[in-house]
Formats: C-alpha cells, structure tokens, sequence
C-alpha cells in the first residue's frame, strides 16, 4: 500500500499515523513531496504488530523542512522493518528523524535509514537518530543509518543505539521502594518522552507501556 502527500509552497501540515493489528497492511510505503518553505511534521506509532514500512520525504523546494519522529513497539514474535529516506533535493532544506524502539518477548527489529543530499543541495541541514530499549535476551534489533552527500556546505548527522536499561537507575529506584516493574515504566516513559505531540498517539503509547 502506497500513500502520497504533497506539502505546498509555505504550507505548514501535521500528520499522525496509527500502525497496529487493525490497522496495518503488511507492506506500507508513506511518501511525502515538500514543496519551498513548507513544513511537515510526521508522528507515527507501531504498535505491537508484524509489519514493513517505508517513510519517504523528498524536500523538493528550496526552504523545505521535514520533521519525523516515530515509535515502535514489538512484542511476542512481531518482526518490525522499517526504511526511512530523507531526500534532500533542493537548497537550504532541512529534515530531522528521530525512531525509538521497545522490544519485548522474541520480537525483532530491523531499522535502515538513509539521508540523500544532491548535488544541488547545498546549505542542507540533515539529522537521523534511531534509539532501542531491549527487554528481553531473545529480542532482536538492527539499526543501520547512513548517509549519501553528494556535495559540500551541509550539517549532517546520524546515530543509532541498542540497550537495555541502566541497572544503576533500577537500583537507585529500588533503594526508594519503587518495584522493579514500576521503575522500568517509569524508564520508558522518560525515553518516550517528547517524542509525540498528538495527543491520541500520546494516549495509546502510555497505555502499551
């Protein structure tokens, strides 16, 4: 299933995407064309659901601003891929992505992002970050980011980690009389946090989690 949208010469547009059992296809590519000086803000939760999604934003006008930001979660024998590509095609553009991961049970996880700069690209303005939480020894993650600049005068950056939680800080809460289970709750919510703006994405996470 492939969706489209266009983002229009100074337009500003927010999209929120709710992928779970219900509601997800078994391939799904979203795709955006950002025109000049227009902004998209992209919000996207994966709910505990088998599933391969591609986010695509092609920035297009010079001035064109995209902003992506997304969780996913697996449990049980969910297998979770996910592509991104920031495709920067025209000057003075800029994107940032920003995916976390929560992996439980035998769940599995496969994260491959790219960031395009074309030559014509200059001034550009790129980051891409994917974080992982691991809650169990039989969960899997692979982060892979990288980055095609085909030109000089531009800030990139990309980065990717795969962990568990801090023993100290499950220690620290334990010292307090907060129970194991409460504490690592209370964890992931701080590693979620800000992550969404869309309060109905807000809502569903706080209750997977």
């Amino acid at each position: 299933m492939i969706c489209e949208y266009t983002v229009g010469e100074n337009q500003h547009k927010n999209y929120s995407f709710l992928i779970d059992e219900t509601t997800a296809a078994s391939n799904m590519h979203i795709r955006f064309y950002i025109e000049r000086n227009a902004v998209v803000t992209v919000e996207i939760l994966i709910a505990t659901t088998s599933v391969q999604v591609h986010i695509e934003c092609v920035l297009r006008g010079e001035g064109a601003d995209a902003r992506i930001s997304g969780i996913y979660i697996g449990c049980a024998t969910d297998k979770i891929n996910i592509t991104t590509l920031q495709h920067h095609n025209a000057p003075h553009t800029r994107s940032a992505l920003i995916m976390k991961g929560i992996l439980r049970d035998k769940a599995y996880a496969d994260y491959h992002g790219n960031v395009r700069i074309e030559k014509n690209a200059r001034g550009a303005y790129a980051s891409q970050e994917n974080k992982n939480i691991v809650l169990s020894n039989a969960a899997r993650v692979v982060s892979v980011p990288s980055l095609e600049v085909l030109t000089h005068d531009v800030h990139c950056s990309h980065g990717s980690a795969i962990g568990r939680f801090d023993e100290e800080q499950l220690f620290y809460a334990a010292a307090r009389g907060i129970e194991e289970k409460t504490a690592q709750q209370l964890l992931l919510k701080a590693f979620c946090a800000d992550v969404f703006v869309d309060e109905s994405l807000k809502e569903r996470l706080n209750n997977l989690i």
